[in-house]
């Protein structure tokens, strides 16, 4: 189970007969936050620590699902602009041939386009944020804002880090933890393919009939 749970099972009794800790789980990135395993095996927990209508959860956690992608989205958003301020930063330090690494016309484009890139997706990310603040509908536009921001995150990391040559695959430089986390973003909150479902069916994509 994801850490993310530990939160969500806060009323169930530690204690509980059939509530067991498994074990702690190792993770490619995102180091700072536990991630450990759950077991319940023949739970019992008692009524009065029910969450929400009985049989209820399932669609609890599908709405608790829109908040999480958009505060994803914001985090990608958030990770993209750092990585690309490390990466402008290094290319006005590190020389090479006599002139900075920015002296160079390819890697003045290159960021170019990641900072085109990461205004997209804030864009969409702040429109989502809009219309959710005004209790408007935007199941839609939190999902494209999510999968936009998290596969741009992916490769505005590539590109930040290629600029630092090997160094940016070190762990002791913040590039080099910030690219690894990043791998992360297009699975939590829902799968990027999941994203994509989501707006084929907002958008009216999906043959009407039994499904194939």
């Amino acid at each position: 189970m994801c850490d993310h749970l530990v939160r969500d099972t806060a009323r169930i009794p530690t204690d509980a007969r059939g509530l067991s800790r498994g074990r702690r789980l190792a993770k490619l990135g995102a180091h700072a936050a536990d991630t450990g395993e759950l077991v319940f095996e023949d739970c019992r927990v008692p009524a009065r620590n029910l969450l929400g209508p009985e049989h209820g959860g399932f669609k609890l956690i599908m709405q608790g699902f829109e908040g999480e992608r958009l505060v994803l989205a914001l985090v990608c958003c958030a990770q993209m602009r750092l990585m690309w301020e490390e990466a402008r930063r290094y290319g006005h330090e590190r020389r090479a041939f006599g002139q900075p690494l920015l002296g160079f016309q390819v890697w003045r484009h290159r960021l170019a386009d990641q900072l085109t890139t990461i205004e997209a997706a804030e864009a969409l990310t702040y429109r989502a944020i809009d219309l959710h603040v005004r209790g408007a509908r935007a199941n839609a536009e939190i999902s494209m804002a999510k999968l936009f921001a998290a596969e741009a995150a992916r490769e505005v990391a590539h590109h930040c880090a290629q600029i630092f040559g090997g160094s940016g695959y070190m762990e002791e430089l913040l590039i080099g933890r910030l690219h690894r986390d990043a791998l992360a973003f297009t699975i939590g909150a829902g799968t990027s393919e999941m994203m994509r479902e989501i707006l084929a069916r907002e958008a009216g994509l999906v043959p009407a009939g039994p499904a194939r």
